[in-house]
């Protein structure tokens, strides 16, 4: 938009004077507005500085420094988690609530024979987990919550574990000041989003970590593994892309280029079909969590091998994590084989899938990095390559 104003604003200027010659007459009259009035020239130059002025400000807008357009990345994140319809979401996912309060029960009667085990919850929320860890022993317990739902968290905490065990610190986490020699035993969390990463809540996580966990300390979860696996849907397609073909007996084909574009643009969330996989999954990343670096997360890379059946099809990609909790049994997992979570599976449609034929071999790698305009979110893009056919570059923003 700025250029537009400065291209329209710059096809009205006065043209070049002649060799020799000033801009303006001497008079001071503009020769572009030579003969007329006063009050018109008056007018012209003032549509003309408001229009700079707001060049100027379109200008400052489109080049707010990065960390601004983060601080209001981060604003708009902490507010959605002030609602409590998504913590309503996240308290009614069994398999989510259960794998944590496992592996805490798990580690509760080594804290308890330990003696003074204090646990920092990062994203407390409601302080479910905060909870979880004083019943199961933990001395101490900071529950670090940065949004507004800190008020009921102090009142859930006071109300559900032992007295003086929790304190509630309403602060962002890369902002908790526990005192420079204070240090915990155990950090835990719940800072897993869409396709893993997507929110980019972990540096937040880690940043507590680098400041206060006790050499030797406990990360719950401490080792996160995001898998990809080929997938076949028409089921999908057929519901979302194909549909437009024909509605109602009326031809609205013309719509399918539309549908297509804005289906493909983003990955969907959703629970994919287990017989829709057509491939084993392949371990795209895999983080310790007492080792792992925000550098980490910024952008990472891996290969792809697909062998595409005889008579199939790859129409994409679907994606889903699992998490270790120290050496508790039970794991945390959102695969499609799984019980369902709210995080379901995360799945990548190709604008055009790739038919196998005879069947294929296809590789290629796929690259994860930081979205470039939203500091929560990824842009994920495939570069893939088949004997005899075209290269085929697939990009998906999570945001």
């Amino acid at each position: 938009l700025a250029q537009e104003f400065v291209l329209s604003t710059a096809a009205h200027q006065p043209s070049a004077p002649p060799p020799g010659r000033a801009m303006d007459d001497p008079d001071g009259t503009d020769l572009g507005l030579a003969g007329l009035s006063p009050e018109f020239q008056a007018m012209i130059g003032g549509i003309e500085g408001h229009t700079a002025h707001f060049v100027k400000l379109i200008e400052r807008r489109t080049q707010l420094s990065k960390e601004a357009a983060k601080k209001k990345d981060d604003e708009v994140y902490l507010e959605s988690y002030g609602e409590l319809d998504i913590h309503e979401d996240m308290l009614k996912d069994r398999p989510r609530v259960e794998a944590y309060q496992k592996a805490i029960e798990f580690h509760g009667p080594a804290w308890k024979s330990k003696g003074n085990v204090s646990v920092v919850d990062v994203g407390a929320g409601t302080g479910l987990l905060s909870v979880f860890c004083a019943r199961a022993g933990a001395s101490k317990v900071h529950a670090v919550e940065a949004s507004r739902l800190a008020y009921f968290c102090k009142q859930i905490t006071e109300a559900n574990a032992p007295a003086g065990s929790i304190e509630v610190h309403e602060v962002r986490a890369e902002e908790l000041d526990l005192g420079a020699d204070q240090k915990v035993d155990v950090i835990v969390s719940e800072w897993m989003g869409y396709f893993l990463l997507f929110e980019n809540m972990l540096p937040s996580v880690l940043s507590v970590r680098d400041r206060y966990l006790k050499p030797g300390g406990l990360m719950l979860p401490s080792r996160c593994r995001l898998h990809l696996a080929p997938l076949q849907d028409g089921a999908w397609r057929d519901a979302k892309l194909d549909f437009w073909r024909s509605v109602s007996g009326i031809d609205m084909s013309a719509l399918v280029p539309l549908a297509t574009a804005t289906a493909c643009e983003k990955p969907q969330h959703r629970l994919v079909p287990v017989d829709g996989l057509i491939g084993p999954a392949m371990e795209i990343l895999n983080l310790d969590l007492h080792t792992a670096k925000e550098s980490d997360l910024r952008r990472f890379q891996a290969d792809l091998r697909v062998e595409i059946p005889p008579g199939g099809r790859l129409d994409g990609f679907a994606s889903w994590f699992d998490c270790d909790f120290g050496e508790a049994p039970d794991k945390l997992s959102t695969a499609p084989t799984a019980e369902p979570t709210h995080w379901r599976q995360t799945a990548f449609y190709f604008r055009q899938p790739i038919e196998g034929g005879g069947g294929i071999t296809i590789e290629g790698t796929v690259s994860v990095e930081i979205h470039e305009a939203f500091s929560r979110g990824y842009r994920v893009t495939f570069d893939l390559q088949a004997p005899g056919r075209k290269s085929r570059l697939e990009s998906f923003e999570l945001r």
